[in-house]
C-alpha cells in the first residue's frame, strides 16, 4: 500500500506540469472587466481523474475554482478533441475589481494591481513561482500565455504591444521564478480633458479674434 501510495504522489505531482494554459483580459478604467481563459491537456493524462494539479476539468469543480464575490463566471465549457486527443475547458467570466481577483481559488498564484502611476494608471500582473510545475521534464513544452487588452493608450510596459493590447508568452519552465507582466496607461479621461480644453482654447481664440474686429 505505501508503494502504490508513492506511486500515486509521484504521479500526482508530475501532472501538475501537464497543462496549457491562455488568458485574455479586457480591462476597464475603474479597474472592472471581463476574461476568457482556455486551458487543456492531453487525455492521457486524465487516468486517475479530473483534476490535474491545480486545474480542474470537471466543469461543476471549474466553475467553483473561478467564482467568488469578486468574479462571475457567465460561461463555461468542457470538451474532448478526438483529432488530437486533447481535452479542453472554456471560461468565460467576469469581473468587479482587478485588484481582488485572488479572492477566486483559481486566481491564488496571481498577484494583481491596478493603481494610479505618475503617467497614468499602472496594471501590475504578477505569476507566483510554481518550482513543482517549472522543474518538470517536459515543462517547456506547455505553453502559458497572458493578453491584456487595456481601456487607453499604452505608455509603456514589458510585453508585446499590438494597439490596446499587450500579450506575454511562457513556458511552465519560466514558473521556476515570479514572473511580473506590468503596462501604463493613459488616464482614459485624460484625453477627453485635452479635447475639451483645446476646444475652449480655440473658442477663446475666436471669440477674442471676433472682438477685436468688431471695435474697428
Amino acid at each position: 500500500m505505501s508503494v502504490l501510495t508513492a506511486f500515486i504522489f509521484a504521479v500526482s505531482i508530475y501532472l501538475v506540469g501537464c497543462v496549457n494554459y491562455d488568458q485574455k483580459t479586457t480591462l476597464k478604467e475603474d479597474g472592472s472587466g471581463s476574461m476568457k481563459i482556455h486551458y487543456w491537456s492531453s487525455m492521457k493524462n486524465f487516468s486517475m481523474g479530473t483534476t490535474l494539479g491545480k486545474f480542474e476539468f470537471d466543469e461543476a469543480k471549474a466553475k467553483d475554482k473561478y467564482k467568488s464575490s469578486n468574479t462571475d463566471v457567465t460561461s463555461i465549457k468542457v470538451e474532448e478533441k478526438l483529432d488530437d486527443s486533447t481535452k479542453h475547458v472554456n471560461i468565460d467570466l467576469t469581473f468587479k475589481d482587478i485588484n481582488k481577483l485572488s479572492d477566486a481559488k483559481g486566481f491564488e498564484s496571481a498577484k494583481v494591481t491596478w493603481k494610479e502611476h505618475k503617467d497614468g494608471m499602472e496594471l501590475k500582473y504578477i505569476l507566483l513561482q510554481d518550482t513543482s510545475a517549472a522543474k518538470q521534464m517536459s515543462a517547456s513544452d506547455y505553453k502559458v500565455t497572458y493578453e491584456f487588452t487595456m481601456p487607453s493608450e499604452i505608455v509603456s510596459t514589458n510585453g508585446t504591444k499590438d494597439g490596446q493590447t499587450v500579450k506575454y508568452s511562457y513556458t511552465l519552465a519560466d514558473l521556476g521564478k515570479d514572473i511580473e507582466m506590468t503596462t501604463v496607461v493613459k488616464k482614459a479621461g485624460g484625453k477627453l480633458c485635452g479635447l475639451i480644453g483645446m476646444v475652449m482654447g480655440t473658442m477663446l481664440i475666436g471669440f477674442a479674434y471676433y472682438s477685436q474686429r468688431k471695435k474697428k
